[in-house]
């Protein structure tokens, strides 16, 4: 009985297969003149347009950089650069700290954001999200 390849490597030959035929669909939109260049630069290198582009997307776009950051530890400048930066907010903050979390700043700033964005979507206009007070507000209260 002969012993064909395709028997000895069985197992390996359908894995090899699988990752080669899982693949996904992009879609992008061309211009019909960039279209008719694709069309012709594959038909010149007698390839279909999807392995065409494909090759072009493999010689260009980087392999992906794996996902852990390479972690530099803390040197005697960055340390006294951080400790700069710290003492020049707590003086433009008079000495004083931040009273809130910086998540509760960052969804206060959101909520203005939308309000702006509601404001200009639907043509009424109040006030403006990003002052404490309307200009009448601060006549009256003299601020």
């Amino acid at each position: 009985m002969a012993v064909r390849r395709q028997d000895f490597h069985e197992d390996e030959d359908d894995d090899v297969g699988d990752n080669a035929k899982k693949r996904t669909r992009i879609t992008i939109d061309v211009s019909p003149e960039m279209r008719r260049r694709i069309k012709m630069a594959a038909l010149q290198n007698d390839l279909k347009v999807g392995e065409y582009i494909g090759r072009i997307l493999e010689e260009n776009v980087p392999d992906e950089a794996p996902n852990t950051r390479q972690r530099h530890p803390a040197t005697r400048k960055m340390l006294e650069e951080l400790s700069q930066v710290r003492e020049a907010i707590m003086q433009d903050r008079g000495g004083k700290p931040f009273e809130e979390d910086s998540t509760e700043i960052l969804r206060k700033e959101r909520e203005k954001r939308t309000e702006q964005l509601m404001q200009a979507a639907t043509g009424q206009y109040g006030k403006d999200p990003y002052e404490e007070y309307t200009p009448e507000e601060q006549a009256e209260n003299g601020i």
